[in-house]
């Protein structure tokens, strides 16, 4: 039996991996909770991620889960604060109320100095990921402290740290969760410092120069030009040569216009070398972390897996997937009903919870109904659309999913309700080649192929039907 499901939520695909750590010493006592599964009508390994979800009511794991998400916003909200205050600790470090004098050149070394460490650490990391290198040290506090005040300790609390760790690096999420909150930490930081830079400039005078000892001063003067350059492309001032000699000659008698374009070549450094890589970062996380969080997914081929649910086939009644062929090739089979009227249907059958239902862009004159395959939801399906009489329905199957009975059961008692019946495999495009050819041959063999078609898309599915918003009719 195929393990390849359709994406789980991030709730259900925690659960899991933590019950699969939690028992890596010993199996939990399951035996009730397989007797609850043994009858299960999901394909695999939907009866695996039901008794993973008992297992961890049972360990008290979705109370854990609720306090993380509860709480892991308050404590960025903390780091923030603190962070906060390290903006205003170094703004105060650059401006010295007593001197009155700034080295712009020694001020920029201690603004920039440990965020460019950090950041190419990250980046670094990104080209060279491995164990320890996975994150940005404020990613990893920030995950560090969620999970000691919200998981708790023991086995539980770890299982689900690691779980959510492991299934991030099998996604290769983490080093974008944790970069992504700690740049948004980083521009906090720079938010604050550069507000209280303008602040202290704004209101007070400043001799802005730089100076040296042991270094070139014709290394550091082109080394203020250089800078100059990205915030001059922004708007910002760019001190000109004369300024930079006169900055750099502590005899020199300050002007105000040049101390001027100083200042403002300061904030407008602080301000592209700091705050907006930072920014530009947390916008790539964002972005990744939003295309990769559907591949949060545990690896159902690991051995585990395949045991549990070897032990679930051995409870569970025998039943057939793929139907023998039935003589005669369609013998028998009821006819589709010629004087359908109604409007078209589009019926959803055993779809997982994750799948949008009904699509975002369905005509407005195509009704939506959804069944999730147990026998009362089966019966109200087919009492609705014999209600409705449609003259075409189209019923919508997982692709990736095995045919059953139950579904060449549902087939027959919708094809007299309908003049034209319909199947849509949805995500075929995701499939492989041999679960796409899995459905034909499976309809081929029932002969149902002569009045069911299949279809990779709803559109052609209902090629008959003009485009427009979608107003679904009825309720899941």
């Amino acid at each position: 039996m195929s393990l390849s499901p359709a994406p789980l939520s991030f709730a259900d695909a925690l659960t899991t991996e933590a019950i699969r750590r939690i028992e890596s010493d010993g199996l939990l006592e399951d035996q009730s909770v397989l007797r609850q599964l043994a009858h299960a009508p999901e394909p695999a390994p939907w009866p695996l991620v039901q008794r993973a979800r008992l297992l961890a009511e049972r360990l008290g794991l979705p109370g854990r889960l609720a306090r993380a998400r509860d709480l892991a916003p308050l404590v960025l909200l903390g780091l923030a604060a603190l962070m906060v205050v390290a903006g205003l600790g170094l703004a105060g470090a650059v401006v010295d109320a007593q001197e009155r004098r700034i080295n712009v050149v020694a001020s920029l070394a201690g603004l920039l100095g440990l965020h460019g460490l950090s950041l190419l650490a990250w980046l670094a990391a990104l080209l060279v990921p491995g164990r320890g290198r996975d994150g940005a040290l404020a990613g990893r506090l920030w995950l560090a402290l969620t999970a000691r005040t919200a998981l708790g300790r023991g086995r539980e609390g770890a299982a689900l740290l690691q779980a959510g760790v492991q299934l991030l690096q099998r996604a290769r999420l983490l080093p974008w969760l944790l970069g992504l909150a700690s740049h948004l930490l980083w521009a906090i930081g720079f938010g604050v410092a550069i507000a209280a830079l303008l602040s202290a400039l704004a209101f007070r005078r400043y001799t802005l120069g730089w100076e040296t000892t042991l270094l070139d001063p014709a290394g550091f003067a082109r080394a203020i030009d250089a800078m100059a350059w990205l915030p001059g492309l922004l708007g910002f001032p760019v001190p000109d040569a004369a300024l930079i000699r006169a900055a750099g000659d502590p005899a020199a008698p300050p002007d105000a216009a040049g101390q001027a374009v100083l200042a403002w070549w300061l904030v407008g450094c602080v301000l592209v070398y700091g705050l907006l890589p930072r920014l530009l970062c947390a916008l790539w996380c964002a972005v990744l972390w939003r295309a990769r969080r559907r591949w949060l997914q545990p690896d159902f081929t690991l051995p585990y897996y395949r045991q549990l649910q070897a032990r679930l086939d051995a409870l569970a009644p025998a039943r057939v997937v793929d139907a023998e062929p039935v003589p005669g090739h369609g013998a028998g089979l009821p006819r589709p009903a010629g004087d359908a009227p109604g409007a078209p249907v589009l019926l959803a059958f055993e779809l997982p919870p994750e799948q949008p239902w009904p699509p975002a862009d369905l005509p407005h004159d195509v009704r939506a109904w959804a069944c999730d395959g147990s026998a009362a939801a089966r019966g109200a399906a087919v009492q609705q659309v014999a209600t409705w009489r449609p003259r075409r329905l189209v019923v919508a199957c997982q692709a990736t999913a095995s045919p059953d009975r139950g579904t060449e059961r549902l087939l027959r008692e919708l094809l007299p309700l309908t003049a034209s019946l319909h199947l849509w495999l949805v995500d075929a495009d995701q499939a492989d080649e041999a679960q796409r050819a899995r459905w034909p041959r499976w309809l081929h063999d029932t002969g149902l192929d002569a009045l069911v078609a299949c279809h990779p898309h709803w559109q052609s599915a209902l090629a008959d039907v003009a485009s427009g918003p979608a107003t679904p009719e009825a309720p899941r």
